[in-house]
């Protein structure tokens, strides 16, 4: 899984001299770590932006619109799984949210969670089958910037309704239960309150692992364990943006452009599920100098001379170095879980 995906208007300006005459061309943004996504079976992206298109109005922040030609490029990246309970899910109208669940639907293999059509939809569970293994995904965030119209528009977290979502994976042979939580405090690479009391409420209801978004900057890795049972949590804070542009500049805005992917291996011993490997992978977005053109590599791919040429430096007067990202990569996640190698 990578963060999120949040097309501010520099990006939408870039897709648009990619496209052809009036279309956009997004492929860009996913040229350098595509061949890393379709290494896993589950690939899932935090979708921040609906993909309404041009009826809606394109625009970045703070209501962000994406032509449908993003939905095609995140498709051909290879990601199947797309996060939708996010604060900005209903930055348009309730028809624009649907539009862009219906635009969705064009890609059979690609499933969306955390905001629904109606009721019905908002009660099923989105199963993967892997390696024998049947695992849950649930999807949840703290609000929205906009009154929620209905319950089914966001899966919202809520104590009555995570718990019986988790009751009711098990009942149908749910065997590892991952939940992807939209929470935490904008820019902040520590954990807040709120994540704090709601990371040991998921470990007590029984879930395994624990993916973060929302912060836009990366934040630590842990486990939870019970030390009678030895029951374990594993909890991504916040994997950081994947790719954006913010129109903010400052010291320390080039915390925004760092970003991870959660590497996780599970298996199978004895009929016994598995977590064997949990990795924090670093990620970088670039964005070259000459033409503005945006896109992520993994850190292993970057180097020092790359960095000096990364106009997030010029642009945003912030303090990026090679050496800075790789300092605040080592002083947020530990060193058990970082990977600069994978």
């Amino acid at each position: 899984m990578v963060g999120d995906l949040l097309i501010h208007e520099p990006i939408l300006e870039c897709a648009k001299a990619a496209g052809k005459k009036d279309s956009y061309n997004f492929d860009f943004i996913f040229e350098n770590i595509e061949k890393y996504i379709k290494e896993y079976d589950i690939k899932i992206i935090n979708d921040e932006v609906l993909i309404s298109g041009s009826n809606y109005g394109i625009s970045g922040f703070p209501h962000f619109n994406s032509p449908f030609e993003l939905s095609d490029s995140v498709a051909k990246a290879g990601f199947n799984v797309i996060l939708k309970a996010t604060n900005h899910v209903n930055d348009i109208n309730e028809e624009a949210r649907l539009t862009d669940l219906n635009n969705w639907k064009r890609f059979p293999n690609i499933k969306l969670i955390g905001s629904y059509e109606n009721e019905e939809e908002a009660e099923k569970i989105t199963y993967f089958e892997t390696k024998g293994i049947k695992i849950a995904l649930l999807n949840y965030c703290y609000g929205s910037n906009r009154l929620l119209k209905n319950s089914y528009t966001m899966n919202k977290i809520n104590y009555d309704k995570i718990k019986q979502a988790i009751e009711k994976s098990k009942s149908e042979g749910a065997q590892l239960i991952i939940l992807l939580a939209h929470w935490g405090r904008e820019y902040s690479l520590k954990v807040n309150n709120f994540q704090n009391k709601w990371s040991k409420i998921f470990f007590e209801l029984g879930i395994d692992i624990v993916i973060g978004t929302h912060p836009h900057v990366i934040q630590p890795v842990e486990v939870i364990e019970d030390k009678e049972t030895k029951r374990k949590m594993y909890i991504y804070y916040s994997l950081g943006n994947f790719i954006n542009y913010t129109s903010n500049s400052g010291k320390n805005v080039f915390r925004r452009f760092l970003g991870g992917m959660a590497h996780i291996i599970i298996g199978k011993e004895d009929n016994k599920v598995l977590i064997k490997d949990v990795k924090f992978i670093p990620l970088v977005t670039h964005i070259y100098p000459e033409n503005k053109k945006v896109t992520t590599f993994k850190v292993k791919d970057y180097n020092e001379n790359m960095a000096k040429t990364n106009y997030v430096t010029i642009d945003k007067n912030t303090d990026f170095s090679y050496e800075n990202m790789i300092d605040t990569f080592k002083s947020v996640v530990d060193e058990k879980f970082l990977d600069f190698n994978l």
